[in-house]
């Protein structure tokens, strides 16, 4: 509350210094004349729809004519023109979404008030005001076309746009049946990490890393529609990837609800498992084994025109066979070693989300409208997934998963309009460490290196690890904003600032290690200096910003600043002792471990090249920060390090010989029995100084991009538009981490030869060479330091594309939206590891160049939506394409020491018996391209003002197979682990009331 209090008497103290609300704002804008052409100042225009609250919202024309209506609700409005001696215009059928710019220009001619016209036209579809680039899903499009119900298959309708699911590769999901799982987002080239989904322009990621990650889900039934930003994004934002905002509905002054639902198991799915795809080593295909969405939601009136109310559930469920994966035939039992399929059990991934949620809208007067939102959810994830046997998966739970938001508008005036609002999210969740006694407690995990498999004893951070974790989070975020309107300008002031609260707990099993296997033969153990609890705070996410938008005849300049500042610390924290750590005793104090600050500008310009408002030439240069999250703890102490393993160390007889037990004293960090020194420090304090000051604080010193636009869009006829693009996105303030006390000359240069397979460029057998390997006397001796790679040299990254898109909206029901996007990626960091004499990057590569320079493939995508009614049967007609390039290919090949030595000289330091060689360079090869088809019959019913559709979706259409992820480990090289579910079909359901 303290914090609550500072945040509002700054406001109150400096309200005209601050950044607005990110949620959708959309416009209506235009210039009033007379029938000589003569503006006219004074016109009162009144914009009025059923999605207002407050009914209508009213300005007046200034001395140029120009009007403009901001802060309008998605929705379709009619526009009021009225002047004493002239005629009143009406113009009605005006449909706003997202942040559109609806252009209207009206002539008034001279008659009496109470002469209203009636001015038919069709909705503006091209925007000649904004800059930025932005694609709308509306309920329209939600309510129709074959998807999952989710933001996340809509948004990947977006051409150009990619999604990845960690450990899962590609995302193609096929009928809603994938849609539950963390999804990362990027397009034009930018980082994952720079997205955010928000709810009515609040984020709903965590904070333990950059925020794209949310395991909150926006319950659709709530929706009013999906607003997503993707390039030239304006100052209200920091960053420049995508932002997902989820516009939810509020209600209105007629009772209306929806009930919609649907469920499926494996019976309603086909196969496309083929004789490739066995004969490369996939059993059986991932398939579908259980799915369901059940959402009911109903709104309307508590008092009409004063308060009103929406309320939704959702309950949903995926559960999925994972291709190729089976339980572990000795799955408990400890004194087995080995994994053995028990293929009458397939394991599956399961993740089951419910929720329910509200929202109160309160008119209190004629200016000032009062919103609360609450949102309850809870979370069960089973995350079972390829390479990770069932009993290893890991099992994540989340106790604590809510979101309550308040909000506060006031148009004081028809210039000056104010805003304000709060949120605090809470979200708590870990997975599970096995109980005391369960024989789980005691099981030691284990990594075969050889095909990259994970099983045997309960896994960790997402499956391959032996670390259990708990987190528990508070998030708090404030912003504020004042807009100016007149008619031909229009600014915007804001202030925005995030804080929070992570307190995170860390613990392994019994023996705190985990093993690692090459062809069942024990070469590595890896130690954990846990249990451990620690606590971070984000003290500040501070943004300041000004936008400014004015309109000069057939100009609009858009112009804004904006000032970023990242504040991240720990408080007073305490690192006692642990069984493989038993001296350990370590307070910290408090401490600031970061302070970024940043001023970046954005500049975009539109110009209405005819003056109709059907063609717009627009260009945009912004530069933008790229995300933080809180680093630099001083409660440094290494709690992970891995030693080389000899298991068979010992003569034949000596019981200690391949007993699977690591014969050594593991609190010796020397050389000692079957183990090797600790290849890493373990148990020391890794001090704060290993950050170069420059990365944590000061000015400009935080990782940017810039952004370069420039686009035509054009109506080509009525409700169609097509948009035309060119996007340059590049980076700067690279961080690299430098391996102090070691140079280029202790390492040794080796190569080894490719193996003959076909599958390798040019047949394989080729040598690879530029390899290293750190010399014995310096193992164990680096430091790690983080730094810019400026203070080495000059490292690039930029991504050069075009977009092409089309958006139709026509009168007789059939809409069409979608394009094609190419676009490909360079990065090189040549003269940094050169200069830094090797030791950037990774201690193993040394001063390796071998993939320092990569010039990717250009990778094109093709994405449409397509949605028609039929008149008179009432059938709805609907489907969405994707074309989208598949993932790099890895060959990943184990080298035994005897195959290294020849060509090295000596054997591999450390004691290591193996070294892991990828085969391939980026984009050598590319996995299979995946096309998608997914279509909808549906049938409408209309009866008694109620409405009901029941819908036949066809998932993969075309019964497509192509490999989604495939294992890059050598020995199993290409073995599918992944393919495109089979052709669903799937029955659902919508009624409305």
């Amino acid at each position: 509350m303290l914090r609550l209090t500072r945040v509002m008497l700054f406001v109150t103290g400096f309200l005209a210094l601050v950044p607005a609300l990110a949620h959708a704002q959309a416009s209506i804008t235009g210039v009033v004349r007379d029938p000589s052409g003569a503006v006219l100042p004074g016109v009162t225009v009144e914009a009025s729809s059923p999605a207002l609250i407050e009914k209508v919202r009213s300005v007046v024309t200034d001395g140029s004519g120009q009007y403009r209506i901001i802060d309008l609700r998605p929705g379709t409005y009619a526009v009021v023109f009225s002047l004493s001696g002239f005629s009143t215009v009406r113009r009605e059928g005006i449909e706003l979404t997202g942040t559109f710019v609806a252009t209207i220009d009206v002539d008034l001619r001279v008659g009496s008030l109470e002469e209203t016209i009636t001015v038919t036209g069709e909705s503006p579809i091209v925007d000649v005001q904004r800059t930025s680039q932005q694609r709308v899903f509306d309920q329209q499009v939600i309510e129709q076309i074959p998807v999952g119900r989710s933001h996340i298959n809509m948004v990947v309708l977006i051409p150009g746009l990619a999604a990845t699911q960690p450990g899962r590769g590609a995302l193609a999901d096929v009928g809603g049946t994938n849609n539950l799982q963390n999804t990362q987002f990027s397009i034009h080239g930018g980082r994952t990490s720079d997205t955010r989904l928000q709810l009515d322009g609040v984020r709903l990621g965590n904070v333990l890393s950059g925020g794209e990650f949310s395991n909150f889900v926006p319950d659709t039934g709530s929706t009013q529609e999906v607003a997503v930003d993707y390039a030239a994004v304006s100052a209200e934002q920091p960053f420049g990837g995508l932002r997902i905002d989820i516009i939810p509905r509020e209600g209105g002054n007629t009772l209306r609800g929806t009930v919609f639902a649907t469920a499926v198991n494996s019976a309603w799915q086909g196969s496309n498992i083929d004789q490739d795809l066995q004969n490369r080593g996939l059993p059986a295909p991932n398939e579908m084994k259980k799915a369901y969405d059940i959402n009911p939601s109903v709104g309307g009136p508590i008092l009409r025109d004063k308060l009103w109310n929406y309320t939704s559930a959702r309950w949903q469920a995926n559960q999925n066979y994972i291709a190729g994966l089976y339980y572990n035939a000795n799955e408990g039992d400890p004194s087995k070693w080995t994994y053995v399929a028990d293929t009458s059990r397939r394991g599956f991934f399961s993740l089951e989300q419910n929720g329910i949620n509200t929202r109160f809208t309160w008119q209190a007067t004629q200016k000032h409208k009062v919103s609360f939102y609450y949102d309850n959810q809870s979370r069960i994830w089973d995350d079972t997934r390829a390479g990770v046997s069932p009993e290893s998966a890991v099992a994540y739970r989340f106790p604590v998963l809510n979101l309550a938001q308040a909000a506060w508008t006031a148009p004081l005036t028809n210039k000056l309009l104010f805003e304000a609002r709060y949120a605090r999210r809470g979200e708590a969740f870990g997975n599970q460490l096995p109980e005391e006694g369960s024989v789980y407690r005691d099981m030691i995990p284990v990594l075969e290196q050889s095909n990259n498999f994970f099983y045997r004893g309960k896994g960790g951070d997402g499956g391959v690890s032996g670390l259990f974790g708990y987190s528990s989070q508070t998030i708090n975020t404030f912003v504020t904003s004042m807009s100016y309107v007149t008619g031909s300008h229009s600014l915007k002031v804001g202030f925005s600032d995030t804080w929070a609260n992570t307190v995170s707990t860390s613990d392994s099993n019994s023996s705190y290690m985990m093993f690692r296997f090459n062809n069942g033969i024990p070469n590595l153990v890896t130690l954990y200096g846990v249990p451990t609890r620690g606590e971070s705070l984000v003290k500040g996410e501070l943004g300041i910003y000004a936008q400014d938008r004015w309109t000069i005849d057939r100009w609009t300049i858009n112009a804004g600043v904006r000032f970023d500042g990242f504040r991240g610390g720990y408080p007073e924290q305490y690192r006692g002792p642990a069984p493989l750590q038993p001296t350990r005793d370590y307070t910290f104090a408090a401490v600031t471990s970061q302070s970024m600050k940043d001023i970046t500008p954005r500049l975009g310009a539109s110009y209405d090249l005819f003056g109709n408002g059907k063609t717009a030439i627009k260009a945009s240069l912004g530069k933008y920060m790229l995300t933080l999250f809180t680093i630099g703890n001083p409660a440094g102490v290494s709690t992970t390090t891995t030693r080389n393993w000899n298991d068979f160390l010992y003569p034949v007889g000596d019981p200690r010989r391949g007993n699977f037990n690591p014969d050594c004293d593991q609190l010796n960090p020397a050389v000692n029995g079957e183990c090797s020194a600790y290849l890493s420090p373990f148990g020391t304090l890794t001090s704060i100084a290993q950050f170069n000051e420059e990365t944590r604080f000061g000015w400009g010193n935080r990782p940017y991009n810039w952004e370069f636009s420039t686009s035509v869009q054009h109506e080509l006829a009525p409700r169609l538009g097509i948009d035309v693009g060119y996007f340059r996105r590049w980076f700067g303030n690279f961080q690299v981490t430098q391996v102090q006390n070691i140079l280029a000359s202790d390492y040794s240069p080796y190569s080894v030869t490719a193996p003959a397979d076909s599958g390798l460029p040019g047949g394989g057998g080729y040598q690879i060479s530029d390899l290293y390997n750190l010399n014995p006397n310096k193992v164990g001796q680096g430091v790690n330091f983080t730094t810019l790679a400026r203070d080495f040299g000059n490292q690039t990254e930029y991504w050069n594309g075009v977009d092409f898109s089309a958006n139709a909206r026509l009168q007789n029901g059939l809409l069409l939206q979608g394009g094609v996007s190419t676009g490909r990626t360079t990065t090189d960091n040549c003269d940094v590891i050169a200069n830094s004499q090797g030791a950037v990057f990774n201690l193993a590569n040394g001063p390796s160049q071998r993939t320092c320079h990569v010039e990717a493939a250009f990778l094109t995508q093709a994405k449409f939506l397509a949605t028609y009614t039929l008149p008179r049967v009432d059938v709805n007609l609907a489907a969405t394409v994707q074309s989208t390039p598949g993932p790099v290919i890895n060959a990943n090949r184990v080298y035994s020491n005897a195959e290294i030595q020849p060509s090295l000289g000596r054997p591999l330091s450390g004691g290591a018996q193996n070294v892991t060689i990828n085969l391939l360079e980026p984009g050598d090869i590319y996995g299979d391209r995946i096309n998608q088809l997914d279509v909808r019959v549906g049938k409408i019913f209309r009866f008694g003002g109620r409405r009901a559709q029941v819908n036949l979706d066809i998932y993969n259409f075309l019964n497509a197979n192509p490999v989604m992820q495939e294992n890059a480990a050598y020995a199993v090289w290409r073995t599918p682990q992944r393919i495109m579910d089979a052709r669903l079909f799937k029955i659902s359901g919508q009624f409305d009331f």
